[in-house]
């Protein structure tokens, strides 16, 4: 991956100064990890020092690299995401190849589930049932969330990342992995079997379901020779019918070599949020209502930012800098009607992801 410092990094750094920054809090053991902030720092490939930041709004607290600090011992290598379900909590560790599963209150460990090739995104179906996209493996894995087992394995396209569960089918968007990929396939969850292969746009990477229960894919485009963009693929915000499962609508989105790759979608089901990735032309996180059809010609909100999420309680904006993929990153926090910037916190390295509940 191409890494630019350049000005937007210093202008972080400056901002960052300005703000009330949380200050870094030792565990208090009656504390329960029920009611706040999880933020994912996949840390650098191949250290094994990712970790999760604990953050908590009304007391304004940061508690850094929970599950070490609970367990005694390192969280794994590139955590890639985290999901609460069911009173637990499942951290998918993709360089590591596990998901670690932790008490969701205490956050202690409960279990390691091994036998993945290279694990993106856990979804949990009911009590026993959960799905695991396999990026290298190019399939999709069902977990018994009991034995904490892999007990199947469903082949999908290439490189599998996003999933999400709609009635009863299994989305997955099959982003290509290590050639191209344009599909996503569709899976009944009750035979296990894929029952269809859509054609959405090069490298589909993420997920949202609206207000009409509609659902959006997000494709990345395809970078092809990473040292010039003159030969990369344009992405694309892509809408589907829920009941026919067909592409009810598609909308480019900016310039060759923008590569958007984070989606979210606001607590109303209304408005999406799409971030640009590293190097596009207008770097920043664009907001589009369900029924427009064009994305803006400027960033809601500028800058390059590694993940984005919105707060379930008030709608703001969390949105995650690397900063030099060196050092700590920072999250920013942005108002959601406005865009204007509320304030930052530093967290742990390479932040990528945010879980608020």
């Amino acid at each position: 991956m191409k890494i630019k410092l350049g000005l937007l990094a210093i202008l972080a750094i400056s901002l960052q100064a300005c703000t009330e920054e949380p200050t870094p809090t030792p565990i208090d053991p009656n504390l329960a990890f029920d009611k706040g902030v999880f933020i994912i720092n996949e840390g650098n490939f191949g250290v094994g020092n990712a970790s999760i930041d604990f953050y908590q709004r009304d007391s304004n607290r940061l508690i850094k690299n929970v599950f070490e600090t609970v367990n005694g011992r390192p969280l794994g290598d590139v955590a890639q995401s985290m999901t609460i379900f069911k009173n637990k909590g499942y951290i998918v560790l993709n360089g590591s190849a596990k998901v670690e599963v932790i008490d969701a209150k205490t956050f202690k460990s409960v279990a390691s589930i091994n036998g993945f090739s290279s694990p993106r995104c856990f979804l949990g179906v009911n009590e026993t049932r959960g799905f695991v996209a396999d990026w290298v493996s190019n399939t999709v894995k069902e977990v018994n969330l009991k034995t904490n087992t892999i007990v199947a394995s469903i082949p999908v396209g290439e490189g599998p990342e996003a999933l999400i569960l709609v009635d009863s089918f299994l989305y997955v968007a099959n982003s290509g992995g290590y050639i191209n990929d344009s599909t996503i396939s569709i899976i009944n969850i009750n035979t296990n079997q894929v029952i269809k292969n859509v054609i959405v746009g090069d490298a589909p990477i993420a997920f949202a379901q609206d207000a009409n229960k509609d659902v959006w894919v997000l494709c990345r485009g395809d970078y092809k020779d990473f040292g010039m963009k003159e030969d990369d693929t344009k992405g694309a915000l892509v809408k589907l019918n829920k009941y026919s499962q067909t592409i009810a609508s598609k909308i480019v989105i900016g310039v060759q070599g923008d590569h958007p790759d984070k989606l979210a979608i606001t607590n109303d089901k209304l408005n999406l949020l799409i971030n640009t990735a590293i190097d596009g032309a207008n770097n920043g996180i664009y907001k589009i209502g369900i029924y427009e059809n064009t994305i803006p010609m400027s960033p809601f909100v500028s800058g390059y930012f590694y993940g984005i999420g919105i707060d379930p309680l008030d709608d703001k904006i969390y949105a995650a800098d690397p900063l030099d993929f060196s050092q700590d990153g920072l999250m920013w926090r942005y108002n959601s009607n406005s865009g204007i910037l509320i304030d930052s916190i530093r967290v742990g390295k390479v932040p990528n992801g945010i879980h608020l509940q």
